[in-house]
């Protein structure tokens, strides 16, 4: 009997755990179905929230909205009116305010009716941050003493059942809050008998709290405030979809109505148009406990930023955005925004003699104006500006690096055909960025092979033959080549030169042989690309072309040597036979080459040998233009 009662037991379990599931992936499905009928733009699923009961879901809210707004508008608590800065960035985000994050760390309020807690601690935390610039500090101030403790004037607060967010806020203003430590949070009622001793005298608080919206929220009102003052309080109505949001820019699809929340915004975007707010039920819901809501969802059934809340913390605090600026070498002028609370001076002071200031701002939110000088050295500099005791980097770019000096100049004429090209540069460059397709020369459309050999004052090109004689060429440096620093050159620099000499005869009879200007040597070891074969083109081109009575063999040599060619090429014998005569020839040549052109007084006998074996190439004959 008793095993019966257990298996039935057992089976009992599994059939709610089965329905619960059941139950929970139909209301995922409902509101898929619905997000996708509106073509919202947010993501739902399994959650945190959806894991409990309705009875643990309703606990996860407890906001008492204020009623009375007469009453409410007595005394201290005043609707901010601004000030605001007209020119307000696109976007913002208190978590990464210039680099620096304002925010403390999501909190889980657990099965506790104390959002309305945990929404004004963090505003709390926001503003001490602020007031003492201590941006990223790890503060974590306790909720629990205003579950616990949290009465003002005869108001209290509020308990795990509900609360009112103006009620917490004047306990923090007259009273303020210890750190969590003196009394951990329990996510129950509690009693302020287990408060450390301290938990009224050693606090953090704010000098005072405005309203910034109540019945008739406007983006560009709480945008305003949530720029000046940072972190802001706020309300919504929550429906029952809210509980499966995961990611996304959230609005009111489908569900019923749970009740009150309080949260705390944190940042918008224009081009999103949403806020970004910062929730209480832990880093497991939603964006790592954050959410996104729509714009829209001010004048929706969520009712969300109905009633809004500004802190204005002990000290004045102020945001500068953005961070810092760039400049070219010519200078400029620019602005800074300031956003404060109202009573709060600033002032801005330049550390360089390059940038001037002289804004300033009294008792309010505005803009800072400054100039900067053209920098006309090769180097960026860079300077700041204290803005109400913050940073604002500037960094200006040097004059662009230029080329000083060239070889060979433009329009050099009788240019020698081994020349190097070689450059100067104005400033320290980075040799990473000198190469071929950067630093290259052409003759006409076509690329001239060669080696390039960057520095990081001057850079050489080499080509890897001689230069064709009496020809035009044409080096060109583009905008790649940067300097140290990474600036380009101003512009692409472009600029020609020719080489000495004649240019070479072309005719119109056929031979044989082969190309590239020596037949009977490319006969004979079969390529005119074959390192003897362009020795002796080299010799031609140094000791030959450029004379008048070498150009008159030359032309000779076009007329005898192509038929001679083609015997050889067609008998294996004579090309063994001519390899051994040119052999000498080639060593020889090679020797003057190196020996320079002072050598070619002494040429002899060799010349003339080289006149009957080279020539200007059949195939620039056939086609009438020279070929190397």
């Amino acid at each position: 009997m008793r095993k019966t009662r257990i298996a039935v037991a057992f089976l009992v379990a599994i059939s709610v755990v089965f329905a619960a599931s059941l139950s929970l992936a139909d209301e995922v499905s409902q509101v898929r179905a619905a997000i996708a009928a509106k073509q919202a733009r947010w993501q739902a699923g399994e959650t945190s929230m959806t894991r409990l009961s309705p009875e643990q879901r309703q606990a996860r809210l407890g906001l008492i909205k204020p009623t009375g707004l007469t009453g409410l508008l007595a005394g201290a608590e005043v609707v901010v009116a601004g000030p605001y800065v007209s020119a307000a960035p696109s976007g913002f985000d208190w978590r990464n305010a210039g680099g620096e994050n304002f925010v403390t760390a999501v909190r889980n309020q657990g099965g506790c009716g104390s959002c309305w807690a945990f929404a004004t601690t963090a505003a709390l935390e926001a503003s001490t941050l602020r007031s003492n610039n201590t941006p990223g500090a790890p503060l974590d101030l306790s909720e629990q003493v205003l579950v616990s403790c949290g009465s003002s004037g005869g108001n209290d607060a509020g308990s795990c059942s509900s609360g009112y967010i103006n009620r917490a806020s004047d306990y923090i203003r007259d009273t303020g809050l210890p750190l969590e430590t003196c009394y951990p949070y329990t996510a129950t009622n509690g009693s302020c008998g287990s408060a450390c001793g301290t938990y009224q005298t050693v606090t953090n608080l704010i000098q005072s709290w405005s309203w910034v919206t109540t019945d008739s929220p406007t983006v560009s009102a709480i945008r305003g405030a949530l720029l000046n003052y940072g972190p802001l309080v706020t309300t919504m109505e929550v429906y029952s979809d809210f509980d499966t949001y995961l990611s996304g820019v959230y609005t009111h699809t489908s569900g019923t109505y749970r009740g009150g929340h309080a949260v705390l915004i944190v940042g918008y975007s224009d081009s999103g148009q949403y806020f970004i707010v910062k929730n209480s039920w832990g880093t497991d819901w939603g964006e790592s406990g954050y959410f996104k809501i729509a714009y829209s969802e001010l004048s929706s059934a969520v009712e969300f930023g109905y009633f809004t809340i500004a802190y204005k913390g002990t000290a004045c605090s102020y945001l500068v955005s953005p961070s810092s600026q760039s400049f070219t070498s010519a200078g400029g002028s620019g602005t800074v925004d300031v956003w404060t609370q109202s009573s709060c001076s600033w002032s801005v002071t330049s550390n360089v003699g390059w940038m001037t200031t002289s804004s300033s701002g009294t008792g309010e939110s505005g803009s800072a104006s400054f100039s900067v000088q053209a920098n006309t050295g090769a180097k960026a500099r860079t300077g700041t500006l204290t803005i109400a005791g913050r940073t604002h980097t500037v960094t200006q770019a040097g004059t662009p690096p230029s080329i000083t000096n060239r070889n060979p100049t433009s329009g050099a004429t009788a240019v020698a055909v081994n020349t190097p090209i070689t450059l100067d540069f104005s400033e320290t460059m980075n040799p990473a960025t000198i190469h071929a397709s950067s630093f290259r020369l052409t003759q006409g459309s076509s690329a001239v092979p060669g080696s390039v050999n960057p520095g990081t004052l001057s850079a050489t090109l080499t080509p890897s033959g001689s230069l064709t004689p009496g020809t035009t060429y044409t080096v060109t440096v583009t905008t790649a080549v940067q300097d140290d620093e990474g600036v380009a050159l101003a512009s692409e620099n472009s600029w020609s030169f020719t080489t000495a000499g004649a240019p070479p005869v072309t005719s119109g009879s056929s031979g044989g042989g082969g190309g590239g200007g020596c037949f009977i040597a490319t006969a004979a070891f079969g390529s005119a690309l074959e390192p003897r074969v362009v020795t002796l083109r080299e010799f031609r081109d140094v000791y030959l072309m450029p004379s008048h009575s070498g150009r008159a063999f030359v032309e000779i040599y076009y007329a005898v040597s192509p038929p001679l060619a083609d015997v050889i090429a067609a008998d294996e014998g004579l090309r063994t036979g001519v390899r051994a005569v040119l052999a000498p020839v080639v060593a020889a040549s090679e020797t003057l080459l190196g020996a320079g052109r002072e050598a070619a007084g002494f040429m002899g006998w060799l010349g003339a040998a080289v006149i009957l074996l080279c020539g200007a190439g059949r195939g620039s004959r056939r086609h009438g233009k020279p070929v190397r």
